[in-house]
C-alpha cells in the first residue's frame, strides 16, 4: 500500500527531529565534559598555587627558626615548647628534619640542615683519598675512572692551563667539541660538574653504570656542596658522608650516630648533639688529626627544604642561606612541583 505524501513528510520530519535531539544531546554532553575538565584543571591549578605558597611559607618559617636560633628573639619555651625544643637542637648544630606545620589550606614539612653536613667539592681536590671514598660510596669503583675524574676536576678548578696526570684542560677534544673552555676557578654549583669531562648525569645524579652488569651509580651530588670551609658537621652529617672521611671506620661512624642522642640516649631531647670536637674524638678513639676536618656547630650556610602540600598536590622549595647573625642571604634557590 502506497503511503500518502503527507505521511512521508511526517516521517521525514520525525527523523530530522530525532537527529536534532541526538546532536543537541551530544553538544550538551560535550559542553558538560569540557566544563568538568576545566573545573578539574582550575582546581588543580588552585591547589598547585596553594602548595607553592605553603612551601614558601615554610621557608619564611625556617628563616624565623634560624634568626631565633641565634638568640635574636625572646624565648618560646612557655608559648611553644615543641618549637623551642627544635631551636635548642638547631643551636647545637643538629639538623631539624621532618618538622610539620598545619595551616588552613594544607601543611608544610621542613628540613633545616647545616650545609657543613656535606663535603665541599671545591676543597676535595686537595683530598684525593676522600674523593675516592665518595666515588666508592656511589659505586664508581674503577680506579682508572676515579683517577680520570679527579684529574679532570682538578684541571677545571685550578688556575693554570697545565694538564695534570689523567686530567683535561681546554685543549682536550672533549671541550673543543663542545665549544667551551675549562673554567680554572671553583664551582659555583653542583650542577656545574656536568660540564666537566667524565662527570656524566649518572656519575653526578645517579643512573646506569658504564659497564653493563655493574651496580648502578648512586650519584655523588647527594653528599656534596660548594659552600663552607670543608669541615664536616658530625652533628648533622649522614653516615654515608661521615664514611667519606678516611680517618673514620664504620664502628666509629656508628658511635657518632649513637652519640648524637646525648647523655639520656634519646633522640629529640634538648641534650642532642656533641658539644665539642674533642668529645667526638674521645667517643670514637679517632686520630686527633681529624679535628681539622670536623666541626659540631658550623651553621654559616644552612640548607632549607620546604615541601608544601594541598589536597595531594605537592610543591618543594630548596634554599641555601648564608647566615651572619640575624642576616640571611640566599645563595641558592629552586622551586618545583613534586610527584
Amino acid at each position: 500500500m502506497k503511503r500518502s505524501p503527507e505521511k512521508q513528510q511526517e516521517g521525514a520530519a520525525l527523523i530530522v527531529a530525532l537527529w536534532v535531539l541526538v546532536m543537541l544531546a551530544l553538544l550538551v554532553s560535550s559542553i558538560s565534559y569540557d566544563m568538568q575538565v576545566e573545573a578539574s584543571v582550575t582546581s588543580y591549578y588552585r591547589q598547585r598555587f596553594k602548595a607553592q605558597h605553603l612551601s614558601r611559607a615554610g621557608v619564611e618559617w625556617a628563616k624565623m627558626f634560624l634568626v631565633q636560633s641565634q638568640g635574636m628573639l625572646s624565648s618560646l619555651e612557655d608559648e611553644m615548647p615543641e618549637l623551642d625544643l627544635q631551636l635548642k637542637i638547631l643551636r647545637r648544630g643538629v639538623a631539624v628534619r621532618g618538622y610539620r606545620h598545619e595551616m588552613e589550606d594544607g601543611f608544610f614539612e621542613l628540613d633545616i640542615v647545616p650545609e657543613s653536613s656535606r663535603r665541599n667539592i671545591n676543597l676535595l681536590v686537595n683530598e684525593p683519598d676522600d674523593l675516592r671514598e665518595i666515588f666508592d660510596q656511589a659505586n664508581i669503583t674503577d680506579i682508572q675512572q676515579q683517577n680520570e675524574l679527579i684529574g679532570a676536576l682538578t684541571d677545571w678548578i685550578d688556575e693554570d692551563d697545565f694538564t695534570s696526570v689523567n686530567g683535561a684542560e681546554s685543549d682536550d677534544p672533549f671541550y673543543i667539541e663542545r665549544g667551551y673552555k675549562v673554567k680554572n676557578a671553583p664551582l659555583d654549583s653542583i650542577d656545574e660538574l656536568l660540564l666537566i669531562k667524565g662527570f656524566t648525569e649518572s656519575v653526578v645524579f645517579g643512573g646506569p653504570a658504564e659497564v653493563e652488569g655493574d651496580p648502578p651509580y648512586l650519584g655523588i651530588a647527594r653528599w656534596l656542596t660548594v659552600w663552607g670551609d670543608g669541615r664536616v658537621n658530625v652533628n648533622s652529617a649522614t653516615a654515608e658522608v661521615l664514611l667519606t672521611l678516611p680517618e673514620l671506620d664504620e664502628w666509629m661512624v656508628q658511635a657518632i650516630i649513637d652519640g648524637r642522642a646525648g647523655l639520656d640516649g634519646e633522640f629529640g631531647t634538648d641534650d642532642d648533639g656533641f658539644t665539642s670536637v674533642e668529645e667526638v674524638i674521645a667517643i670514637t678513639g679517632a686520630d686527633p688529626s681529624i679535628a681539622s676536618k670536623i666541626t659540631v656547630d658550623d651553621r654559616r650556610f644552612v640548607r632549607v627544604v620546604s615541601v608544601g602540600e594541598s589536597n595531594d598536590v605537592r610543591s618543594g622549595t630548596w634554599v641555601v642561606f648564608r647566615q651572619q647573625g640575624a642576616e640571611l642571604t640566599p645563595v641558592f634557590w629552586r622551586e618545583e612541583l613534586m610527584p
